[in-house]
């Protein structure tokens, strides 16, 4: 008897089958794609950029590159949303280059005043926009262990390789990868549900 797919498992099936519709140019399997993954990457960006607009542009970005590039993806190398994260990733990166230099990593200021102060440009509107979004993040991060949380943080918010951040946490390389692959999916499942 075939065991029954865990929800984990027949959603990233469900997710490879949308890129491959992606890939051949369905706006539909495009927009379910976008549904599914907009909240975390935005959630991610913010806490990466640290400004909406930011977060904005840089989530455009990213879906424009996942619309053009679906046919690259590859299942055998990472699942669907890791694969999105790495070009949000990426994208935040070069944003960060474009704009400033490009820090270790980015620091969250850690209250209301200290953000709006480091974006002076952003609204009123969108500065609560991202303490929300960023306090979300804190909390999403908050519930995954900390070794594994740690190497989750290095590898998102940080310049640092698989390899680097396995030698900084003297962990193996294997290691490092599992743990960085489950914290995405228990972050992103966290950031879909506090906002379903």
């Amino acid at each position: 008897m075939v065991p029954a797919m865990t929800s984990p498992e027949a959603e990233a099936v469900e997710e490879v089958r949308l890129i491959a519709a992606v890939a051949a140019g369905e706006r539909t399997a495009f927009r379910e794609l976008y549904s599914r993954y907009h909240t975390p990457l935005f959630s991610l960006a913010i806490r990466f950029l640290g400004g909406s607009g930011a977060a904005e542009e840089a989530l455009q970005d990213t879906f424009v590159k996942i619309w053009n590039h679906a046919a690259s993806y590859d299942g055998r190398k990472s699942r669907p949303f890791t694969w999105a994260v790495t070009i949000l990733r990426r994208t935040c990166i070069d944003h960060l280059r474009r704009n400033r230099r490009l820090p270790g990593t980015v620091p969250l200021p850690e209250d209301d005043t200290a953000l709006a102060n480091f974006f002076p440009g952003e609204t009123t509107r969108q500065t609560t926009e991202a303490n929300e979004t960023n306090d979300r993040v804190r909390t999403a991060l908050a519930t995954i262990a900390p070794p594994q949380r740690t190497a989750l943080e290095l590898a998102l918010f940080s310049t640092l390789t698989h390899a680097e951040i396995a030698a900084r946490l003297s962990q193996p390389a294997g290691t490092v990868k599992t743990w960085i692959r489950r914290g995405l999916l228990e972050l992103r499942h966290t950031l879909t549900d506090a906002t379903s």
